[in-house]
Order: structure tokens, then C-alpha cells, then sequence
């Protein structure tokens, strides 16, 4: 049974700048149309991705590799736990990048996976607007 969305891209920037995009308020902010964090875990998550809202709680925190929060949409919830999870993997100069999400009801999974292509698109022009590497 498919519960998940798992996507990746490789973008040309260095993991401890690609990292903020996903651990820290303003980050978010630059890819997301807005967003709040309180990047501790237990810490909580609040984000608007057009009209819709979403809440969660951080899990776990391992800068700048891993970051992951629940998940939940504040006007339509899910009606089941679902995790996000951002995973920064150094590869030379550049930065693999995964997202998953998971714990998603099967009826849910193509309709995040579209949501999460949209958004991860935005995340690599996000990434591209980085510092260039020294």
C-alpha cells in the first residue's frame, strides 16, 4: 500500500545554505506563500501554500541534514497522522534534496504528489536565487 509522496531534486548550492530553505521561517517564506516556524523540536509549524493552511509540530531536527514535522491541513484535516520529512545531502558543491511525506491515506497520495511537485519546484527556484559558492 502507497502512503507516501517521495520526490528529489539536486540543486546547485551548498547544504548549509539549501538547509534554511526548509529549517527556518524565512526560508519557508521564500518558497512557500507564507509560513512560521518554531525550529525546535515540539515546535510548531504554521504555513499557507495558496488558500490553505496547514499546522504542524516539529519531530526532529538534525541541522543541516534533517528536519521533519506532522503535517495536517487546518480547514480540511487529513484524518490521519502525516509526517514531512526534508532530508540535505551534501554531493560535491551541490545539495541532494528529498521529500517525503508520509502516513497519507491512499485516496490522498496523487493529489499531494501533484501539490508536492508544484512546491518543490518552487523550493529549487528558491534555491537558485543562493549565493553562489566561493
Amino acid at each position: 500500500m502507497n502512503d507516501r509522496v517521495e520526490l528529489q531534486a539536486e540543486v546547485a548550492a551548498p547544504r548549509d545554505l539549501v538547509f534554511p530553505l526548509v529549517a527556518t521561517a524565512d526560508g519557508l517564506r521564500r518558497w512557500l506563500d507564507a509560513a512560521s516556524l518554531d525550529a525546535r523540536v515540539g515546535g510548531e509549524l504554521r504555513a499557507t501554500l495558496r488558500d490553505a493552511q496547514v499546522v504542524g509540530r516539529v519531530l526532529a531536527l538534525d541541522p543541516p541534514q534533517h528536519i521533519s514535522f506532522t503535517w495536517d491541513w487546518l480547514d480540511r484535516p487529513l484524518g490521519a497522522a502525516s509526517v514531512v520529512a526534508f532530508d540535505a545531502i551534501d554531493h560535491g558543491a551541490r545539495t541532494w534534496v528529498t521529500l517525503r511525506h508520509v502516513g497519507l491515506r491512499p485516496d490522498q497520495v496523487d493529489l499531494h504528489d501533484q501539490m508536492w511537485r508544484y512546491w518543490l519546484g518552487r523550493f529549487v527556484e528558491a534555491c537558485r536565487a543562493l549565493p553562489e559558492t566561493v
